[in-house]
């Protein structure tokens, strides 16, 4: 079934995947009057049993993050709970009186309870009530599939997990203990009956990339036949030189150890954002639940044909992309952008809301060229001198597009290669589906560069 398996590395990268795997969710269909869905959901997704004997189907996913990371999720959800009474904690060998101390736990905002209850549609969700990427989560995950670092305390003044070095030696301290490769990642390994790739999403420029380098060693060593798709997230706050000083170290180190172990390796920055984005689009950049939703964005849509029934020829599996992006042999870094377009009006509209009587309809891929270009890796942070910009060579690149209408004449259907060797190698691939985020509107994307 070509499954994949995905990995999540810190707090940044929970709130990446968590779009990423709302996604995926909205992506099934209920009913026969909705159709069959496009998307092949056993790449993602494990069948399993709850606790009750009843057929679940969860993500294939490893989620790491630091204690209080987790925010509301619970470990043991309603699909895995037992019937027995939660106060009454099983006695041991130790026979005297035991204390009992437990930790507050965290308030679930309206939102997560109205999902809880059933109720449709839930509260909406604002950036004032989001505090967790747990917070607009709407899946359930396996219990295996929450891993807790309890050695350290998320944003902790007095040990933060910051560093490299600090990583990888608590990854190689767990790791002598418990053997993480055995105890978290084999079991889902296991269970897929012909593993296309591994999706790697985790924090580089922090201790979680000290973590990640030793954990793809690891898997490298398991696992060498596999390809693995490694997401790169970097922080863009300004922060005191002594921070900033650690974080260059820790992303250098990234670079160095992670990229070489990857089989493409794909950095991912807030973006700047273009004036030109359509109007129901509103993004504030203080927000990482709205940053992280256009991260996710490029990213889900970038890979999709590596989830689809019917394929997508050199961009349907993991390793095909990345050994088409891979032109030269040595070339393991890719950059990601994307445009984003709204649907247009019909010829007829006139100025207003659309409650004055225009039609939307899909757009052209003609219009979409036109948005601006939203950068999501390197080298379009910076201002640069007017004397060292040089235009970038492109090696190869793969453009997804999708939410047009399929007899629309044009969208690039089938991958094609140019006749000058100076020329990119470009594969092109559309889709009439469009894409769902968590709560926000439905938006229509072309990722438009992974090259």
């Amino acid at each position: 079934m070509h499954e994949i398996v995905t990995l999540q590395l810190g707090h940044q990268a929970n709130y990446v995947g968590t779009h990423f795997w709302n996604t995926q969710e909205s992506y099934f269909t209920y009913g026969d009057d909705e159709g069959p869905s496009p998307i092949n959901h056993d790449v993602h997704f494990r069948s399993g049993l709850g606790a009750d004997g009843t057929e679940t189907f969860m993500p294939r996913a490893l989620i790491y993050d630091l204690k209080g990371g987790f925010g509301t999720l619970r470990k043991i959800n309603a699909l895995y709970e037992v019937g027995e009474a939660a106060g009454n904690p099983p006695k041991g060998s130790w026979d005297h009186e035991t204390t009992t101390q437990r930790q507050e736990q965290i308030e679930a905002i309206q939102y997560q309870k109205d999902l809880e209850a059933g109720v449709f549609p839930p509260a909406a969700l604002t950036t004032d009530a989001v505090r967790y990427w747990s917070d607009y989560n709407r899946v359930y995950y396996h219990p295996r599939s929450s891993v807790q670092i309890n050695e350290y305390e998320l944003n902790s003044g007095i040990q933060p997990f910051e560093g490299y070095g600090l990583g990888q030696e608590l990854f190689k301290d767990l790791n002598r203990e418990h053997d993480i490769i055995d105890r978290d990642f084999r079991l889902f390994a296991e269970e897929c009956d012909q593993m296309q790739g591994i999706q790697l999403l985790t924090s580089t420029d922090d201790a979680w990339a000290g973590f990640a380098g030793e954990y793809l060693a690891e898997l490298r060593d398991e696992y060498g036949k596999v390809g693995i798709c490694t997401w790169g997230l970097e922080r863009t706050d300004r922060v005191v030189r002594d921070k900033q000083v650690t974080r260059t170290i820790a992303l250098a180190m990234a670079l160095s150890n992670i990229a070489s172990l990857s089989s493409v390796y794909i950095p991912l920055l807030n973006p700047p954002l273009p004036s030109a984005l359509p109007g129901y689009l509103s993004v504030d950049r203080t927000s990482e639940w709205h940053t992280s939703a256009l991260l996710s964005a490029a990213m889900e849509t970038s890979t999709l044909p590596t989830r689809l029934h019917d394929g997508a020829g050199r961009l349907g599996r993991m390793d095909d992309l990345a050994s088409f992006l891979n032109v030269n042999g040595g070339q393991k870094i890719a950059m990601l952008s994307m445009f984003v377009s709204g649907p247009e009006e019909s010829p007829n509209a006139n100025d207003g809301s659309y409650d004055d009587g225009r039609v939307p309809h899909p757009p052209r891929l003609e219009m979409i060229k036109k948005a601006g270009r939203i950068n999501c890796s390197w080298g379009q942070q910076e201002t640069k001198s007017w004397r060292t910009v040089k235009e970038d060579h492109v090696f190869a690149e793969a453009n997804v597009a999708r939410g047009f209408d399929d007899d629309d004449p044009e969208e690039p259907v089938q991958p094609e290669r140019t006749g000058d060797r100076h020329e990119p190698i470009i594969s092109r691939w559309g889709h009439p589906g469009k894409i769902t985020l968590s709560a926000h509107p439905q938006t229509r994307t072309e990722s438009g560069r992974l090259g």
